[in-house]
């Protein structure tokens, strides 16, 4: 941590934090939390701040807030290095390099949660090697009788990227989704999912969130190197009303290279009808989602 302290006010202490510095204080909250405990209430009485102050920032709502803010926190957290991993505030140059080939335990950061993983560079190589690209995934829409398609690209491994240096990353996946307006259905809206593709114990976990609404993918490992569909469940929320349901999903792998462009007729929520008329495959897609739903809300979406 920058040796800002000393007889500085809160606000120049924070005009002087990094963007990386004030990203770190950010993943401190989390660590506090999750693995000390502390509640946010704890935090913002011990900087002398606002409760939902320190819940914006540690929620992203709030990317950099007042610099006043930032100085009582980074003094606060400098008080308490001693509760944190030794190396959350080191120097990178301070960072032994990872190469692509060691075993180390990963660390794992999906927004406040950063703790420990166990997990290899086997198990990141694989998604890397082997599920990396396109597809398009199924699921039942929570209209009745229709299905919702959307585009899934798990993201390679950057070629100029030189894992020795800055050891190997978490894979990354985008999922656009497309749907019809609640007033207008003629028109069509759209969203972007990101987040992490991270593979454990014969399951391939996509950890993502929208407008800081966590969404979930769990997907069967197949058995053979060579496969065309990756089943499993998706966690979602409604974008009409915000309540959390599941579905059966089933993704079709389209390979490695594949244009948007030249399957935008096929994405989006079809009637069953017009969803057989579209896909050669739909007998087997709605054997394998059913009628789709597992867990729903008042009113899922």
């Amino acid at each position: 941590m920058s040796d800002v302290d000393g007889p500085r006010s809160h606000r120049d202490i924070g005009s002087m934090l990094s963007g990386e510095e004030v990203e770190r204080l950010r993943e401190a909250i989390g660590w506090l939390r999750g693995q000390r405990g502390l509640r946010l209430k704890d935090i913002a009485l011990g900087c002398d701040a606002a409760e939902h102050t320190v819940r914006n920032f540690a929620y992203r709502k709030s990317i950099r807030p007042d610099n006043a803010f930032l100085g009582k926190l980074h003094r606060f957290i400098a008080g308490r290095e001693g509760l944190l991993p030794d190396d959350l505030f080191a120097d990178n140059k301070d960072v032994r390099p990872r190469g692509r080939d060691e075993f180390t335990g990963r660390l794992g950061r999906f927004e406040l949660v950063r703790m420990e993983l166990p997990i290899t560079k086997d198990d990141l190589n694989r998604v890397f090697d082997r599920y990396s690209g396109f597809y398009l995934c199924f699921r039942r829409s929570y209209r009745p009788g229709k299905v919702s398609v959307s585009w899934l690209h798990i993201l390679p491994l950057n070629p100029n990227l030189d894992v020795a240096k800055e050891g190997l990353p978490l894979p990354r996946f985008t999922l656009f989704i497309e749907y019809p307006d609640s007033i207008d259905p003629e028109a069509k809206r759209s969203y972007i999912i990101g987040g992490y593709a991270i593979r454990r114990n014969g399951r391939i976990y996509l950890v993502g969130q929208n407008d800081g609404d966590l969404k979930y993918f769990t997907l069967k490992e197949p058995s053979s190197r060579r496969f065309t569909y990756l089943q499993g469940l998706s966690l979602l929320t409604s974008v009409e009303d915000g309540e959390p349901f599941a579905t059966r999903i089933v993704c079709q792998y389209l390979g490695r290279k594949a244009a948007r462009e030249d399957w935008d007729g096929k994405i989006g929520v079809f009637p069953d009808a017009a969803f057989h008329d579209l896909f050669d495959n739909a007998e087997i897609i709605e054997r394998a989602i059913g009628d789709g739903r597992i867990l729903t809300g008042d009113n899922p979406g």
